[in-house]
């Protein structure tokens, strides 16, 4: 998707303080303190390092993405005991919701102040800056969901009918990284449709557009 200036300067911002929080929580020990944390790893971990290497130990009970994304660098012991890349997909994940929500505010207001301010609830929240602290993947979840939005709102309002290719993909990465996108994906891509046949596509070309 499209970010103006001010969003991709609010992205920054949001993964400097990102790296700060994780630093802290880091130094205090509760990168890891959550179970699923330790989990997630392993999970990760076993995909090649297990007594039964296979894309069978992809997932377990949680959907694939996330774990495949670590699956080669916590081949490192040191990345496997700390968690460190996956904290660094946290990280950028938050940066990359911030810059989503602001550029998704930008688009639909052509407000700055309502921008900084959706920037804000989101990047100032003590419960979300501890989870982009940690291996977890709601932080990944929260990122694709933004840019699934962001992307959605952007055909909606534009005077194209073709979905972007960039957004089909966007959407598959978000259905395969937590459950709880599919209902995100499934109200947003039917709001996007309502809103392009409001501003006058024919239904049946939206439809056939977004299948």
């Amino acid at each position: 998707p499209r970010f103006d200036p001010l969003s991709r300067a609010l992205g920054a911002v949001a993964a400097l303080l990102g790296a700060i929080a994780a630093a802290v929580y880091w130094s205090a020990g509760l990168s890891l303190s959550h179970y699923d944390a330790k989990a997630h790893l392993v999970v990760a971990r076993r995909i090649l390092d297990s007594l039964t290497p296979s894309w069978e130990q992809i997932g377990a009970v949680w959907l694939p993405l996330p774990h495949v994304l670590n699956a080669l660098p916590v081949q490192v012991d040191w990345m496997y005991q700390t968690g460190a890349s996956a904290i660094l997909v946290s990280v950028l994940s938050f940066a990359v919701t911030v810059a989503s929500l602001s550029a998704l505010v930008m688009r639909v207001t052509r407000s700055a102040w309502g921008a900084g301010l959706a920037a804000a609830l989101f990047g100032a929240n003590p419960n979300v800056l501890y989870l982009q602290s940690t291996p977890m993947t709601e932080p990944l979840l929260f990122a694709l969901s933004g840019l699934v939005v962001l992307h959605l709102t952007e055909w909606a309002l534009s005077d194209t009918l073709p979905v972007r290719r960039a957004a089909g993909w966007t959407i598959v990465a978000a259905c395969l990284t937590r459950y709880e996108a599919w209902p995100i994906v499934g109200v947003g891509m039917v709001m996007a449709a309502w809103v392009k046949w409001r501003r006058g596509a024919d239904l049946a070309d939206v439809l056939k557009s977004l299948a």
